[in-house]
């Protein structure tokens, strides 16, 4: 049986890989919904908390987002969400980890 206490740390690296996985999805939608001519500011209140999960790695975009500006969308993508992923990753790996070193002799 397992004890809640060692399927805790699991669970905070799922809430936060569904937290980032929404965010994406309702970026991308409103995205695409609102591909006009007039300000999308759904888009913005998505994308800023996906920016603020990505953080330290998305400090760059963050304090100078005219550089961010310039890239291409193929590339500005995972240079502005990508840091938010990677984040999951290391939350993921940092919870393994934690695991191993507490179920080894």
């Amino acid at each position: 049986m397992v004890h809640t206490r060692e399927r805790r740390p699991m669970w905070t690296v799922r809430a936060h890989a569904a937290l980032v996985a929404v965010l994406l999805a309702g970026f991308c939608v409103l995205r695409v919904a609102g591909a006009g001519p007039d300000a999308n500011i759904g888009l913005g209140l998505v994308g800023l908390p996906l920016i603020g999960l990505g953080l330290p790695w998305s400090w760059p975009h963050l304090s100078t987002p005219e550089l961010y500006d310039q890239l291409p969308a193929i590339l500005w993508w995972p240079a502005a969400f990508g840091p938010a992923v990677l984040n999951v990753g290391l939350h993921a790996l940092a919870v393994r980890r934690l695991r191993r070193r507490r179920h080894v002799p």
